[in-house]
């Protein structure tokens, strides 16, 4: 991890028809949007398909994926957050701060 550079965690519940193939093609997808955004991807995390505690968009189940990447200032996590909103395969996000 480079100087003034945080540790973040980021889950993506992606829609339930992702299947196969196209996890790892989201998988490699989240990898490179990450460090289009001037990140180091330390690893993706394949958490597979789960139930919803409520629907989301009409469906009841998503399939997660983790990330654990260091980025550094908050414009870029914002440019990460907005492409993030308009892909439509995109249930939820979430990005929080690892904590050690």
């Amino acid at each position: 991890m480079a100087q003034g550079e945080t540790e973040y965690e980021i889950m993506v519940v992606l829609h339930p028809d992702i299947v196969g193939e196209q996890v790892d093609e989201r998988m490699a997808h989240l990898r490179g949007t990450l460090t289009q955004h001037g990140n180091d991807v330390t690893e993706v995390i394949d958490w597979g398909r789960r139930r919803l505690a409520y629907p989301i968009k009409q469906s009841y189940e998503g399939h997660y994926l983790i990330a654990h990447y260091d980025g550094g200032a908050d414009a870029r996590r914002d440019e990460l957050e907005q492409s993030l909103l308009i892909d439509e395969q995109v249930l939820r996000h979430l990005i929080v701060r690892r904590d050690h």
